[in-house]
């Protein structure tokens, strides 16, 4: 199994602190992940403070 995880970081969330909006986005993730658990397949869309669609994380065989 592999896992990955895009995020576009090119929209107004991102300008102040990008480090610090990405390590949000993947605590949110990691508590879905946590909660969900994950198989081949699964997809998890990765939103950023503003609510704007700015990825995705995957799982793949």
């Amino acid at each position: 199994m592999q896992a990955s995880i895009k995020i576009d970081m090119g929209n107004a969330a991102f300008e102040n602190s990008p480090s610090s909006e990405v390590a949000r986005i993947l605590r949110e993730l990691a508590d879905k992940v946590e909660d969900r658990g994950v198989s081949i397949g699964d997809g998890i869309k990765l939103y950023d403070v503003n609510g704007n669609n700015v990825g995705q994380f995957e799982v793949t065989k």
